[in-house]
């Protein structure tokens, strides 16, 4: 299936995975400057289930919350970008509680590898531009969401990709770009396109395992794509193999991040990741 027509069968979907209405619309809402807390509280409150999932993270001590028994105490304490952050998290974290249709996709190492990136991306914008950082943990918790759109249409190409990857010691992106001409950061381009995203969360998407091509938000992309080299580096991959790819110091060079800073950031990213996983009560440990 080439990737125009895997393009026409997400935009007819109604069932896709993570981005359902409530959360596409907490990510449109948040981005919103002209958007009321209020407006976010109530599409929230529309999933019930949601709801209650995020009253139990934002009351977890990844927070320092004991008192949040409401959305609008939520909102109020954390702030929509955090809550927007949050909405994701416990969106990925929902995958779990289903099956995989590709034999070999280990959805475990997915959400690992999902967390670890948006941990990672969120420090590293806050070493760039803090106001931009809850943003980034959503593009970085997104990057692989591709990943899921192949498991639910294209199985069998992701077992193939998954074995390509695992046999030639290569990273799952390059196995399915010669699987199927194309990669998850192109499938979850498309899928955050259609869900109307912000452009920094789809250039965060199409370009994180190609930073340098994107020019104009060159800083999200390489962000993106730094943290989901902190990712592996700390042992957290896509299908949970370990990184295959020494570190590309040219990348942190032209974010800026000097050599000597990666393995503080790195340590950094590992400690939230193990609270951030019992905050959502997964276990994180590779």
């Amino acid at each position: 299936m080439d990737l125009n027509t895997l393009g026409l069968k997400i935009a007819r979907s109604e069932n896709l995975p993570v981005l359902n209405n409530v959360v596409t619309q907490v990510l449109k809402t948040a981005d919103d400057p002209s958007a009321s807390a209020r407006s976010l509280e109530r599409i929230i409150e529309r999933d019930p289930a949601l709801t209650a999932k995020i009253l139990r993270v934002a009351n977890s001590s990844f927070y320092g919350q004991t008192n949040v028994n409401s959305i609008a105490r939520a909102i109020s304490v954390l702030g929509m970008n955090t809550i927007r952050s949050l909405v994701v998290g416990v969106a990925y974290q929902q995958i779990l509680a289903t099956h995989s249709n590709a034999a070999a996709f280990n959805r475990l190492a997915f959400w690992k590898n999902s967390l670890a990136t948006a941990v990672a991306a969120r420090i590293i914008m806050k070493l760039k531009q803090p106001l931009k950082s809850e943003e980034m943990y959503v593009a970085g918790m997104m990057a692989g969401v591709g990943v899921l759109v192949l498991d639910k249409f294209l199985p069998q190409k992701l077992d193939l990709a998954l074995k390509t990857a695992a046999e030639r010691n290569i990273p799952l992106h390059i196995a399915e770009r010669e699987v199927l001409g194309y990669d998850h950061g192109d499938i979850g381009a498309l899928l955050a396109e259609k869900s109307r995203l912000s452009e920094s969360i789809i250039s965060g998407i199409r370009y994180a395992n190609s930073p340098f091509d994107d020019r104009k938000n060159f800083l999200v992309a390489g962000s993106v794509a730094a943290a989901l080299a902190i990712a592996g580096k700390i042992g957290y991959t896509p299908d949970g193999r370990p990184a295959t790819e020494e570190l590309d110091l040219e990348l942190f060079a032209a974010l800026e991040i000097a050599e000597g800073q990666i393995e503080p950031i790195a340590s950094v990213v590992e400690g939230e990741v193990q609270r951030s996983s019992e905050a959502f009560g997964v276990q994180a440990a590779a």
